[in-house]
């Protein structure tokens, strides 16, 4: 969701209607991540996914 890329020509901007559905955090945090370079965006979604993914179980001595 945070990486799309606005590909349609016609689209000049984001109407509030699409917005609605997101919290004032939620709007900020896509807000910056746009801001972002395109390697910190990569780096950013690489840290994202460890930290989402469930490591696994190591036994406990």
């Amino acid at each position: 969701m945070l990486d799309r890329k606005k590909n349609d020509l016609g689209n000049t901007g984001t109407t509030e209607f699409e917005w609605s559905g997101l919290t004032k955090i939620e709007r900020r945090l896509i807000d910056l991540y746009r801001r972002l370079s395109e390697q910190e965006q990569l780096q950013l979604r690489r840290v994202s996914e460890v930290l989402a993914t469930k490591p696994e179980e190591t036994p406990v001595s």
